[in-house]
């Protein structure tokens, strides 16, 4: 369910109804995440051979890649897959070197922040493939925003310019997708094309979850992914399409790339910098007032992103898809990629700030541009005359 719709209620009604919601899920909080050691390293013991191609008993990156990208790796040697593949790609973990004695001191020992926690990286990746019954992409008809949850990837910049282009028109996203006869799909984002492989079991449990609502946006991350990857010279490619969409980057510039369209980008720096006067700052949200009217109206689609908010409730360094505004309550509606819930800790406001159901909120816009860093807006023929 999403939040009241704009225009209808005045602020404290709108807010008073938020506060039934459930207690936040922080960022980065995983749910249904349990596995044994035990477990996990029984898929290591069944797998560990296979994988190792030169066998010469480690686990080597290019190894896990050549395993992730294989279909035959599936369920739960698939999770233990992904868990060794996220360990191998996290800096602090000084790239633990995957032999069997690492990988069980690794799942056993005391959880500690310089050493990847294994047996939870497991269950996080079982939880996700059992819970996706529906591998077709589209299973339930057009897709929704409200199913759609970030995965591990830190790709937010990817996902909110998706969000922003769903909340617009489903059937764009649907139109996204071409099965071909061999069973494989092209992939059609702006002015390019691509043509892949359904994931694999170790991609899904990578990448975003869609609830069980299709594949379709793990189809988009891993499209996206190769796309990006194959536009860089070879010596700088990941080495797996999706890992190129962990090395982060502008949700404006993906906002481009996905719908074919140019952008303009428009900053909020005014409202932080204690240099421009009152009359400036009134200015210039004047300006934005009349950039947002006009994108609602057009049907544009926007984004938005945070460096290093103070309040509660809003992610730092994150993108977001920005839903629309509501000129009457002075108010922006926007989608945080990771699709999860907040429940301010007093009176909803700038101090404890706003409620968030499936992502979405709605916040003033003197509190916005406070709090977030910068817009990007879609430039369309109508809007460009």
């Amino acid at each position: 369910m999403s939040p009241a719709s704009f225009g209808r209620h005045s602020w404290q009604p709108r807010l008073a109804l938020y506060a039934i919601v459930v207690a936040s899920l922080a960022c980065g909080v995983r749910r249904g995440a349990t596995a044994e050691p035990a477990e996990f390293l029984e898929q290591i013991n069944l797998n560990f051979a296979a994988w190792d191609q030169d066998s010469d008993g480690v686990l080597s990156v290019p190894e896990i890649d050549t395993a992730s990208a294989d279909a035959k790796v599936t369920g739960k040697a698939a999770a233990a897959l992904a868990a060794l593949k996220r360990a191998s790609r996290v800096a602090k973990y000084k790239s633990p070197l995957m032999n069997k004695a690492n990988i069980e001191a690794f799942a056993t020992g005391k959880p500690a922040d310089d050493k990847p926690n294994l047996t939870s990286m497991y269950g996080q990746g079982v939880s996700r493939l059992n819970k996706l019954t529906k591998r077709e992409l589209f299973p339930d008809g057009l897709p929704r925003l409200d199913t759609v949850h970030q995965g591990r990837l830190g790709n937010c910049y990817c996902l909110a310019p998706l969000g922003a282009v769903l909340h617009r028109n489903p059937q764009q996203v649907m139109a996204m997708f071409t099965r071909l006869d061999d069973g494989n799909y092209r992939v059609t984002l702006g002015k390019n094309a691509v043509t892949i492989a359904l994931p694999t079991d170790t991609e899904i449990a990578r990448t975003a979850t869609n609830e069980d609502a299709g594949i379709w946006v793990n189809m988009y991350e891993k499209a996206l992914g190769t796309l990006r990857n194959d536009a860089k010279p070879a010596a700088d490619r990941a080495g797996l399409p999706i890992d190129a969409l962990a090395r982060g980057g502008s949700a404006g510039t993906i906002l481009a790339y996905i719908t074919g369209n140019e952008i303009t980008r428009f900053s909020f720096r005014f409202a932080k910098d204690e240099a421009v006067t009152e009359d400036e700052r009134k200015a210039k949200l004047a300006e934005l007032r009349e950039q947002l009217i006009a994108a609602v109206r057009e049907k544009r689609v926007m984004t938005c992103g945070t460096l290093k908010p103070t309040m509660p409730g809003i992610t730092g360094n994150h993108a977001y898809a920005v839903l629309g505004y509501d000129a009457k309550f002075d108010a922006v509606k926007i989608w945080n990629p990771y699709g999860n819930d907040f429940t301010p800790k007093g009176e909803p406001g700038p101090t404890a700030g706003y409620p968030r159901k499936q992502g979405v909120m709605e916040i003033p816009l003197n509190d916005f541009v406070k709090q977030f860093s910068s817009m990007s807006f879609e430039v369309t023929q109508v809007s460009a005359q």
